[in-house]
């Protein structure tokens, strides 16, 4: 899990969150729609469990392998699993599609293989594009979660293409690719065709992450020297710091509200030590959600954008939280000894 924080950076408003503040109420809690997949280990391996805003647990896989987590279906019906196990001194990696509706089996999308990750949903939910190393070092390949459906390789490229992103339209896909001796954010068709550079800059650019509108691409930065989170048109112009002039450390994980309004994102310092905060994408400061001295970071709204999901290690076991997007209302979701992380909201409760 990362951790990220900053301390000392302006804010406006209210700094640091809800200290002070108590837990949501149930019944607010029992209010909030849909519900959060998080990775657990409380049984000795990694599985995959959903808990409600108001707390009630339910485990999702029963695998002997480790499984992770990956996106939901925008419909909210069906979730990508990766799988990840040991074969003849080997890590093998494969995807799934698992109904959260309880109803039939989970589909795999690819035969097990070293790479196979960060998946990204077409927004009908017919297929997925994800990183593969079926045919290259790494690639971006097309799915469809059907049994016997071939996948379609989208880039060849001998240094490796990464963290694809489909737009909100499904028209395109961002990604990152190192043909140029480092990683630059890329966008093309989605069937592949029509490939554009976005960046340009002999440091690393990477993790494009579309607004919901589909009119901007977040990504992270080491142009500075250290990682920060930039936003940028789909055809590569206006290029802009999100956090402006308030920054002082180390920025990741950044993820859009429904509305495509705000950002959520993480800061940390060399002490391990993380923050969330929110920002506007119109501009402005960002405001401090939580006060900096824990680790708490990969913030997932709320399917209604009120609310945040978020990780934290402030009561020495490692966690799922919610709060309001304010930072006030921040209560503890999970409570199992061993590490609750890598929350992802679904609509389906």
């Amino acid at each position: 899990m990362t951790a990220l924080a900053v301390l000392g950076v302006g804010c406006s408003g209210r700094c640091g969150g809800a200290s002070g503040v108590g837990p949501l109420s149930k019944e607010e809690a029992r209010a909030i729609p849909g519900a959060v997949i998080f990775l657990s280990e409380r049984a000795g391996q990694k599985d995959v469990w959903k808990v409600t805003p108001d707390g009630v647990e339910t485990q999702l896989t029963h695998g002997e392998e480790d499984e992770y987590p990956g996106p939901p279906s925008p419909d909210g019906t069906s979730l990508v699993v990766i799988s990840a196990k040991e074969e003849g001194g080997l890590h093998r990696q494969q995807m799934r599609v698992m109904p959260l509706t309880g109803q039939g089996p989970a589909v795999p999308l690819h035969p097990p293989r070293a790479r196979a990750r960060n998946a990204s949903w077409a927004p009908d939910g017919t297929w997925l594009v994800a990183e593969s190393d079926a045919e290259g070092f790494s690639d971006v390949v097309k799915l469809v979660p059907r049994e016997g459906v071939p996948e379609e390789r989208l880039t060849q490229v001998p240094q490796g293409c990464f963290e694809p992103a489909v737009s909100p339209d499904g028209k395109e896909v961002a990604f990152v690719c190192s043909r140029e001796g480092d990683p630059e954010v890329y966008v093309a068709n989605a069937d592949g065709s029509g490939e554009r550079r976005l960046t340009f800059f002999h440091l690393e650019d990477r993790t494009p992450r579309w607004s919901p509108d589909g009119k901007w691409l977040v990504i992270v930065s080491n142009r500075e020297r250290k990682d920060r989170l930039y936003v940028l048109r789909p055809d590569g112009s206006d290029l802009r710091a999100v956090s402006g002039e308030a920054y002082a450390g180390e920025e990741r994980e950044a993820a859009w509200s429904p509305d495509g309004q705000r950002l959520a994102y993480v800061t940390r310092t060399p002490e391990g030590l993380s923050r969330i905060w929110g920002v506007s994408v119109a501009g402005g400061a960002p405001v401090a959600l939580t006060d900096g001295k824990h680790r708490d970071d990969m913030p997932a709204w709320s399917p209604d954008g009120k609310y945040l999901a978020f990780v934290s290690e402030r009561e020495g076991n490692t966690d799922v939280y919610l709060m309001r997007t304010d930072g006030t209302g921040q209560t503890r979701l999970t409570r199992a000894k061993g590490a609750d992380w890598l929350p992802r909201w679904t609509t389906t409760r």
